[in-house]
């Protein structure tokens, strides 16, 4: 133990006596470590760790397969069969979940809440129990029942100042009374998160067509000992029977069955496993740059080593105390990492939030220890070879032992090579990411986001149970909005390009009648007359609505509905088809559109096409669909600054009503894509820093080969050698070892351009513009980090030079 001490005593002191070696190199590690904490937090958090309920590993994802829609929402009366018709021995706990938003109204502003319609057996499956009062069980989650809820722990303190009476009281939501019957624990949360749980079968009477899908989706617990296939098994069996009694709803129709956890993570698990990859590599770089100067140093330092030996220190002896060495230094860095880190985890917060579990991110014990073991092992790995080169009794024979030098001098070389290879692979992989997204910025989303302000608002029943009194709403609201100083136009939607997107089945007259599972889908929007001119959705064919259009069955479609169904002819006069009872008359098309994209920029999604209704002629014929609704403002200057008048206008027309998802169009678009952001800035930022270190290390390796090329340097010119000879040796020497780098990161980058090919988006992962690009700027970089220390060697006087030894 005293011998250990000595050893940090030793080698505190050692680092102390270099002090520029030592912050180059924790400097080096600390940005490798740091990138790794911050990745290990990250993905930790979002894939490795299990959801933070009881056996988690049993928990299931149900949803419908329709033809046209590979993973649908579930009708509710598909639910119910399936729990009558399931076997008893398969699941302890089967539940239905819906999300909806309410309006809390009462004590302060008017809040909009995100709530969880949810069957009773929902929250114990998720093994929670209520702080306060208790849950809601079957009696109450029935059609009819008094309105119950149960309260997050989060609002509850709020919203209610933790009121430990709030049992028993009653709330309004969205125009109903409902009564508090219990609060859930602080560190429950479920899934994307929610504010309070209410029955669901209270709003039973609402999802009445089987062939609706209304956004529930099952949730189910395994017994112990079930497995997947047995309970998808079980549930094909009962799909198959409610084809044969449903055929128009559930012909084709068919049941996914998935792990909850696998469902949370698959979106994100690709994106996240690159970049920890190239952390990884980062890592590596700075390990390898530590790795050099070591070598450097233990070079420097063989006339000490020698004496030492010489004294009588044993191999093992100078070995202990080069790695305690090393060790010291990569504690170092681990501790500037881990503050790298915290710093890095605050910054990239708002981006991170968008992940699984992403609000939960942040550095905790866990982090620490991935840390202290990685600083460790890399102190240790990189800092072993050092060590057994500089302890070889055979290297002190001589303190001028010309062999060792040039062994060091090639396995630093190598060590470059590597670097520069792998900095080669982080370039390629940022760049084709740069590319991708900067294509995806350039397309157009088919509206003018500049100028443009949108705000959510959701009507509910009770103050709004019919038609017309949407239709009122709306239209005071409209001419409000268009009398305020500064606003252009106005317009009221039951949805917004990459925002909310309803997807519907269609047909066309004159077309063969397809069975309700093989029919296409296509988003609708209903809006009102104002909506194109608002959003500058611009007319390619026909005309927009007008007020006068109000309660006539028209409706407009986009260009790529228009091309697809009615390719070479004018879309205009052709009728959507009614439906088969005649309940509901055709409804005629009278205009075409541009084609605004309805999920993100890439395209993707559900639905490729999309068409329009008159809102009003939505309100009456299904009120119900259209409550929620946006408010679309195009102004004159910031838009930012008309968001309270707005607000203040909904509030003159319905004190009771919250305005809620206040965004500027530019934020709009800017949010489809964050995902894609994130990507680029945590993968831009890892290349800039690899080619930072890469660039100090091919530095470090020229400097050091100069240093010890000075005799040779004297010789060559006391001969005669012209400056420029003496460049090109030098700078000849650095290209060698990018060429090769480069050429291998190249190979590295092609076998894997199979994963990076899942992140992009109209750019090939191979692009030879990006590979001959980036290549370029790396050989150019390591031909200035080259020039530098041959510039100096040329202004060395040979007579100097030749006394150096």
């Amino acid at each position: 133990m005293d011998s250990f001490v000595q050893d940090v005593r030793y080698g505190i002191r050692s680092l102390r006596k270099a002090p520029a070696f030592t912050a180059i190199a924790a400097l080096a590690l600390a940005l490798g470590i740091g990138a790794n904490t911050v990745l290990f937090s990250v993905i930790s958090f979002s894939l490795l760790r299990p959801l933070p309920f009881p056996e988690a590993d049993r928990l299931l994802l149900i949803s419908e397969h329709m033809p046209s829609f590979p993973e649908a929402s579930v009708a509710w009366l598909n639910f119910a069969d399936w729990k009558a018709q399931l076997p008893p021995d398969l699941f302890s706990h089967f539940a239905a979940v819906r999300r909806e938003s309410f309006n809390l109204v009462g004590d302060g502003e008017p809040e909009r809440v995100l709530g969880r319609m949810a069957s009773a057996d929902l929250l114990p499956e998720f093994g929670v129990q209520p702080v306060l009062g208790r849950l809601y069980g079957p009696d109450d989650d029935k059609p009819g029942a008094p309105r119950t809820v149960v309260l997050m722990h989060g609002l509850w303190e709020r919203r209610f100042g933790g009121d430990p009476n709030i049992i028993g009281k009653s709330i309004q939501l969205s125009g109903d009374s409902y009564t508090v019957i219990g609060v859930l624990p602080k560190d429950f949360r479920f899934l994307s998160g929610a504010d309070l749980f209410v029955p669901l079968a209270l709003f039973a009477d609402r999802y009445q067509e089987r062939g609706s899908h209304p956004g529930l989706y099952g949730f189910a617990r395994m017994r112990p000992g079930v497995t997947i296939p047995q309970v998808q098994k079980a549930f094909d069996a009962v799909s198959r029977r409610l084809g044969e009694l449903y055929p128009d709803s559930n012909k084709n129709n068919t049941v996914n069955v998935k792990l909850l956890e696998q469902h949370q993570v698959e979106d994100a698990k690709t994106a996240l496993l690159v970049l920890w990859g190239a952390v990884a590599f980062v890592l590596l770089i700075a390990a390898a740059n530590v790795s050099n100067l070591m070598l450097a140093r233990a070079t420097a330092r063989q006339g000490e080593i020698a004496i030492r030996v010489a004294l009588g220190a044993g191999r093992w002896r100078v070995m202990r105390q080069l790695l305690t060495e090393s060790a010291l230094l990569s504690l170092a860095g681990g501790a500037l990492g881990i503050a790298l880190a915290a710093w890095g985890l605050d910054a990239l917060a708002p981006l991170l939030a968008n992940l699984p579990r992403g609000k939960e991110i942040h550095l905790d014990l866990l982090a620490l220890c991935f840390t202290g073991a990685v600083s460790l092992l890399t102190g240790v790995g990189f800092g072993i070879f050092p060590a057994l080169r500089a302890s070889d009794p055979a290297v002190h024979m001589l303190l001028k032992d010309v062999r060792s030098t040039s062994s060091h001098a090639r396995l630093r070389g190598a060590l470059v090579i590597a670097e520069v290879a792998l900095s080669m692979v982080l370039l390629i992989g940022a760049g084709l990411l740069m590319r991708s997204f900067s294509r995806l910025t350039g397309i157009d989303p088919g509206f003018d986001p500049q100028h443009l302000i949108t705000m959510a608002i959701s009507l509910p029943p009770t103050r709004y149970p019919t038609g017309v009194e949407l239709e009122r709403f709306e239209s005071e609201l409209r001419r409000g909005a268009l009398e305020l100083p500064g606003v252009t136009a106005a317009a009221v939607s039951d949805g917004l390009p990459l925002v909310t997107a309803t997807e519907t089945s269609f047909q066309f007259e004159g077309q063969p009648l397809l069975e309700s599972g093989q029919r296409p889908e296509a988003n609708v929007y209903s809006v009102t007359p104002g909506y194109f001119e608002t959003l500058r959705i611009p007319l390619l064919e026909g005309r927009v609505f007008a007020e006068t259009d109000r309660g006539r069955r028209v409706a407009m479609i986009d260009e790529v509905m228009a091309r697809r169904y009615f390719p070479g002819q004018s879309a205009v006069g052709k009728r959507f088809a009614g439906s088969p009872d005649g309940k509901q008359p055709p409804v005629e098309i009278i205009g075409v559109t541009a084609h605004a994209q309805n999920y993100s920029l890439d395209g993707k999604g559900p639905a490729d096409m999309g068409f329009y209704m008159q809102y009003s002629l939505a309100a009456r014929m299904m009120p119900q669909y259209v409550r929620n609704i946006s408010l679309s403002a195009r102004v004159a200057g910031d838009p930012h600054l008309f968001a309270a008048p707005l607000r203040k206008l909904v509030s003159q027309i319905d004190p009771q009503q919250p305005v809620y998802l206040v965004q500027t169009g530019e934020e709009i678009v800017a949010g489809s894509i964050s995902d894609r952001r994130l990507n680029l800035i945590l993968l831009g930022i890892f290349a800039a820093v690899a080619l930072l270190l890469a660039t100090v290390g091919i530095y470090g390796v020229m400097s050091y080969s100069v240093e010890q090329r000075t005799k040779e340097i004297g010789i060559r010119m006391a001969l005669g050698a012209e400056a420029g000879s003496v460049l090109r040796l030098i700078v000849g020497h650095g290209a060698r070892l990018a060429a090769l780098g480069i050429g291998a990161g190249v190979a590295g980058a092609l076998a894997l351009s199979r994963v990076m090919a899942t992140l992009l988006y109209g750019v090939s992962a191979t692009d030879p513009l990006v590979y001959v690009a980036l290549g370029t700027l790396l050989a150019l970089v390591a031909l200035a980090a080259s020039w530098v220390p041959a510039r100096r060697a040329v202004r060395v006087d040979p007579a100097v030079a030749l006394r150096a030894e």
